[in-house]
């Protein structure tokens, strides 16, 4: 019914000899911009119109997602409009998965919270789904006071577990599961974490793969991303990243920023600590294109950011991202 509504106004416009505006469709956080032809010499632009789909969820809801070996294939990252993966310790990593315009009736293994996670969910201001966490993190929660459910201390029955897995990669949720939990809990639930977005997208030619490695000792985590013409294709060491259901994740947008990482050694097992408050370097890739620009972040609670060279704003193309965070001294192949 939008897109026949949005086609009729296109012919109305054409029949009476209106003169078009371009017209931006911001993300849902904000509202319609309108940028018209300001210089009346020139022919009048045509306008183009960005048709999002209408979302399915109240608001964006955020989960843990473990990325072990042992928890491949996961559900559900595929339908989420952001996917945020860092590392956890010894090259394994871990993903945030923010969703809110497709619902998700599996998504998982489900692990646990970190202190850099924390921060990141604050400044998306949904609540935050997991099973545990450090306890750095679990006290930052309600440092922060991030609305919080967590499978093991107050929200159990928004999960379950799949008997045919093994624990502890076998925790499940649902993106109605948890919306439930929310709004049990008075939680708000909103879509202010979402990126901006805009109709065009400039940058350098790039067609080639691009790929990270999260590798580390005999753990092998090797991330590359695969411009097919349309979207990326997403590969974990040299295979299509699948989901159970044999569906294979792809991008519209990947952004690839780099943290200031350190190693803390605890029970002989390294694990990561990365700092998001501050800013850093950051490569955007859309349409086989790519630019440069710079992430930031201005404290714990505030929302995570990405500018261009010139300082402003990045909008990037509607439909899926992902957001690979890697330490400041590792390589990015493109």
């Amino acid at each position: 019914m939008r897109k026949l509504l949005v086609l009729s106004l296109i012919m109305v416009f054409f029949l009476t000899g209106c003169a078009c505006s371009k017209q931006e469709e911001n993300a849902p956080a904000e509202n319609n911009e309108i940028q018209e032809n300001q210089d009346n010499e020139e022919k009048p632009e045509e306008e183009e119109t960005i048709v999002e789909a209408d979302p399915q969820l109240p608001g964006a809801v955020l989960v843990m997602v473990d990325n072990y070996s042992k928890a491949r294939p996961q559900s559900g990252l595929d339908k989420a409009d952001i996917v945020y993966e860092m590392l956890a310790e010894a090259g394994i990593t871990r993903y945030m998965a923010v969703f809110y315009h497709e619902e998700a009736e599996k998504i998982g293994p489900i692990r646990s919270a970190r202190p850099y996670f924390i921060e990141l969910a604050r400044g998306i201001k949904g609540p935050l789904a997991h099973a545990g966490g450090s306890t750095a993190a679990l006290a930052l929660i309600k440092k922060l006071d991030v609305d919080d459910l967590d499978e093991i201390y107050n929200s159990g029955k928004y999960f379950w577990r799949d008997k045919d897995r093994k624990k502890p990669h076998n925790l499940y949720t649902s993106t109605d599961l948890l919306v439930q939990g929310a709004k049990a809990k008075g939680y708000k639930i909103s879509n202010e974490g979402l990126l901006p977005v805009g109709s065009e997208w400039d940058g350098t030619d790039h067609t080639e793969d691009v790929k990270i490695s999260y590798s580390f000792g005999k753990y092998r985590n090797e991330v590359a991303w695969h411009y097919n013409g349309e979207a990326y294709e997403r590969k974990i060491n040299g295979q299509a990243n699948e989901m159970q259901n044999k569906t294979k994740i792809l991008a519209d947008n990947v952004i690839v920023m780099k943290a200031k990482t350190r190693v803390v050694v605890k029970n002989d097992i390294p694990y990561s600590d990365i700092e998001l408050t501050g800013t850093g370097d950051a490569y955007y890739f859309a349409e086989g294109k790519m630019k440069k620009g710079t992430w930031e972040k201005t404290s714990a609670s505030s929302a995570l950011e990405f500018k261009d060279e010139k300082g402003e704003l990045v909008k990037f193309k509607v439909g899926k991202t992902w957001v690979q965070v890697i330490p400041n001294e590792n390589e990015i192949s493109f």
